[in-house]
């Protein structure tokens, strides 16, 4: 369990990795390599150990469709 790097269509590359957003929702967190971005997308899991592991099991495409459908992280995120 480690740490993902993507690259999304422009080339530019974001690290991904599970994070915990409040009430225990988990999250994936892509945050910009170059520094001023960070996104965040709900995963189903309900611990950072299933987390892990449903980041583990995306291909690189998932990803990259997650990150596009992702919010800033400062934003909200519902069901």
């Amino acid at each position: 369990m480690s740490e993902r790097i993507i690259h999304d269509a422009a080339g530019r590359a974001w690290s991904v990795l599970p994070g915990r957003e409040s009430y225990g929702m988990q999250v994936l967190l892509f945050v910009a390599e170059d520094g001023g971005e960070v996104r965040k997308a709900m995963l189903a899991a309900q611990t950072q150990l299933d987390a892990w592991r449903e980041l583990d099991g995306y291909s690189d495409d998932i990803l990259r469709d997650r990150l596009a459908a992702s919010v800033d992280w400062a934003e909200t995120l519902t069901w």
